[in-house]
C-alpha cells in the first residue's frame, strides 16, 4: 500500500520545511509526497529543490485547483491533503490510517480529529475539531469532518469525482457531502488527533471569510437540492462553535515534546 500526501503551496518559504520533514519522518515507509506550487515568487521552489519529492510549479485556479492536480500527480492507493501550514501530530498517523484500510478493505474513507494551533506558537492549541462516526442525517446536524483529517482510496476519486471548482472555499464541503451524506460510501471514523493546522487559513480567518465560507455551504446545499439548507447552515454554526472548548488532555498530549 501506498500513501499519496497532495499539499498545495503558494510562497509558503516560512513554513513548507516543516510540512515536507513531517511527512518525512512519518514511521510508514510508503509515502509519495506531492507538492502543488502556484508559481511561487518567493523561494518556495528553492526549498522544494532540495528534497526528493514529486511537485510541479505553475498558475493555479485556487487551492482546490491545487488539490484536483495532486489528485491527478498521485499514484497511492490512499490519497490525503496537508496544507504547507500543517504537521502531522505524531509520527505514526500514516502507519495507523494505513492499518486501518488493510484491516477494513471494505472501507473507502477514513477520518479523525485536528486541532489548530497557534500560527506563532504551536504549542497553543486554539480548536479542536473532533468528528465522530457517521450516520446518515449527520450534516443536518452541522456535522463534518475536516478536510486534511480526510483518507480517501483513489478509486473513489476515479469513480465519483474531484473537488468541484465552481466552489472556491467551500469546496471541500461539497466532496463531503457527495461522499459521506450523497453517496453515503463506507467511512471510518478512527478517534485521535491526526493534524495540527496553523490558525488563519482561507475559510477560518475573519469574520468575512467565514461568511463567504458559509455562504458556500449554503450553494453547496442548494446544488445537490437539499430542502430546507438554512437549518444546516445554523447547525454549522453551532458545530463549529463547539470547537473552542479543549479538552485538558488534548492540551497536553499534542504539545510539541
Amino acid at each position: 500500500m501506498k500513501i499519496s500526501v497532495v499539499t498545495p503551496v503558494y510562497n509558503g518559504q516560512e513554513t513548507i520545511r516543516f510540512c515536507i520533514e513531517s511527512v518525512s519522518n512519518q514511521s510508514f515507509p510508503s509515502i509519495e509526497h506531492i507538492i502543488v506550487d502556484g508559481a511561487s515568487t518567493d523561494k518556495t521552489t528553492d526549498i522544494l529543490k532540495e528534497y526528493p519529492l514529486k511537485w510541479i510549479s505553475e498558475k493555479d485556479n485556487g487551492i482546490y485547483d491545487a488539490f484536483n492536480k495532486g489528485i491527478n500527480m498521485a499514484t497511492g492507493d490512499i490519497i490525503c491533503f496537508l496544507g504547507t501550514d500543517d504537521m502531522y501530530a505524531d509520527t505514526n498517523v500514516l502507519q495507523q490510517i494505513a492499518n486501518a484500510f488493510t484491516t477494513h478493505p471494505e472501507i473507502s474513507i477514513v477520518y479523525g480529529d485536528m486541532v489548530f494551533v497557534d500560527k506563532n506558537d504551536i504549542s497553543k492549541i486554539t480548536r479542536y475539531w473532533k468528528s465522530s462516526p457517521f450516520k446518515p442525517g449527520l450534516f443536518k446536524k452541522g456535522w463534518l469532518p475536516q478536510n486534511h483529517a480526510l483518507f480517501i482510496r483513489r478509486s473513489v476519486f476515479q469513480q465519483h469525482g474531484l473537488f468541484n471548482l465552481q466552489f472556491k472555499v467551500s469546496s471541500d464541503y461539497e466532496l463531503q457531502y457527495r461522499f459521506f451524506e450523497k453517496l453515503q460510501l463506507n467511512t471510518l471514523y478512527l478517534p485521535g488527533v491526526m493534524v495540527k493546522m496553523r490558525a488563519g487559513g482561507v475559510s477560518n480567518s475573519g469574520v468575512r471569510n467565514v461568511y463567504k465560507n458559509l455562504k458556500e455551504c449554503y450553494d453547496v446545499l442548494k446544488f445537490h437540492k437539499v430542502k430546507h439548507p438554512f437549518s444546516y447552515i445554523i447547525n454549522t454554526i453551532l458545530y463549529r462553535s463547539k470547537q473552542v472548548f479543549i479538552p485538558a488532555d488534548i492540551k497536553k498530549m499534542y504539545k510539541p515534546k
